[in-house]
């Protein structure tokens, strides 16, 4: 089995509670978001720091939030490899052009993948945000993750407001309820 393959299915079993992995995947997070209801964003504790991001974009150049600065945020930990990451990314190019007028952003940072099977893959799999890579598979733990896809809603002022572990109905009516909180202001 691949060595992405082998860590995503050992992430995933973390997720689940599942005891093979759970233990070191545990120690490895750095942030610990609170258990979530699924298929509900959960709010992100209201004193916990929202975690720095260090990626490189596919032209090269290293970015961080501040870059994002001023707009609401969705950030999305994903992979090449991921059926559930496959198929957030229509959902998140719709919202896009939903919330457009509201500058609302989504950064899809790659976990781990060559820049050249990411391009390739959205050729397949089109994406009209801001694709970022992390080969160093770091950012994911940072963040408190243990599973892909993870995403964490970011308001405006860079604080993280809402996460969620898993494969998410983007355009529901809960999740949109908890992005329009966000995208207000």
């Amino acid at each position: 089995m691949p060595p992405n393959r082998r860590r995503c299915l050992q992430l995933l079993a973390g997720a689940l509670g599942g005891t093979w992995g759970s233990h070191a995947l545990a120690r490895e997070a750095t942030a610990s978001p609170p258990a979530q209801v699924v298929g509900r964003l959960a709010p992100w504790p209201a004193r916990q720091a929202t975690p720095a991001l260090k990626a490189l974009a596919l032209d090269g150049h290293s970015r961080s939030l501040p870059d994002f600065a001023g707009a609401p945020l969705i950030l999305n930990f994903w992979a090449t490899y991921c059926a559930p990451c496959r198929l957030e990314m229509p959902q998140f190019n719709q919202l896009l052009v939903r919330h457009q007028a509201r500058g609302l952003r989504v950064l899809a940072v790659n976990h781990g993948e060559m820049p050249a099977r990411v391009l390739q893959f959205l050729q397949t799999v089109p994406f009209h945000g801001d694709v970022l890579l992390d080969r160093s598979q770091t950012q994911l733990p940072a963040w408190g993750g243990m599973a892909l896809p993870t995403s964490f809603v970011i308001d405006a002022q860079g604080r993280a407001r809402f996460w969620h572990m898993g494969e998410i109905d983007w355009l529901g009516a809960d999740v949109q309820a908890a992005l329009q909180t966000v995208l207000q202001g």
